[in-house]
């Protein structure tokens, strides 16, 4: 049964485990943080990007977690092994929207960011169609690919507008500086793709 979009979100955000939820979204806004070794340093920082955003928004940390996605597949070396370290689902004008979102220091290196944000579009459409197949509750997601880093020099690596990487224009770079004043649904990607 096809629920509306705001329904289905609810139905999304009951069904999946709060072990992967950050952040549920009720101050009005997002906040993702990450924990990374910054260059000289041998202690962890962490690095904190919050979005605010219209509507109804929960973000989930995928990657971080011992255990496998899928606990009846062997996650040894396969291609569910891999994790964007975000998805963050939003509900707004009346569709669902999925983005995610992959932090890095300052790699660009385009092989790992690909393999990790298309695992991620390949776990949205997974989610979707286990919770068809037991709920009967559907309804497409849309979902839009990010990278964010604090490279400084990153045009190597990107379109010839500087916006998107070149090996896979699907993917939308921001620098960490550049979110500041924007809101989850103005960030811009114009390649989305329906699961």
């Amino acid at each position: 049964m096809s629920l509306d979009a705001a329904s289905y979100f609810d139905h999304l955000r009951a069904y999946l485990a709060d072990i992967y939820v950050v952040d549920d979204g009720i101050t009005g806004s997002i906040t993702l943080a990450e924990k990374y070794f910054r260059e000289g340093e041998t202690k962890k920082s962490t690095r904190k990007v919050t979005l605010p955003f219209n509507g109804k928004a929960f973000a989930i940390k995928l990657d971080g977690h011992q255990d496998p996605l899928f606990h009846f597949l062997d996650d040894n070396g396969k291609p569910w092994s891999k994790r964007c370290d975000f998805i963050v689902f939003q509900y707004y004008r009346r569709c669902i929207r999925a983005y995610l979102l992959e932090f890095k220091t300052k790699s660009l290196d385009p092989s790992s960011i690909i393999d990790q944000l298309k695992s991620g579009v390949h776990w949205c459409a997974s989610l979707r169609g286990i919770v068809s197949q037991y709920t009967g509750d559907d309804r497409s997601i849309r979902v839009l690919k990010f990278v964010l880093t604090e490279n400084e020099n990153p045009a190597a690596y990107l379109d010839a507008a500087g916006k998107y990487l070149a090996r896979d224009p699907s993917i939308r770079h921001y620098h960490y500086d550049q979110l500041n004043g924007l809101t989850l649904d103005t960030l811009e990607n114009t390649s989305i793709r329906t699961v």
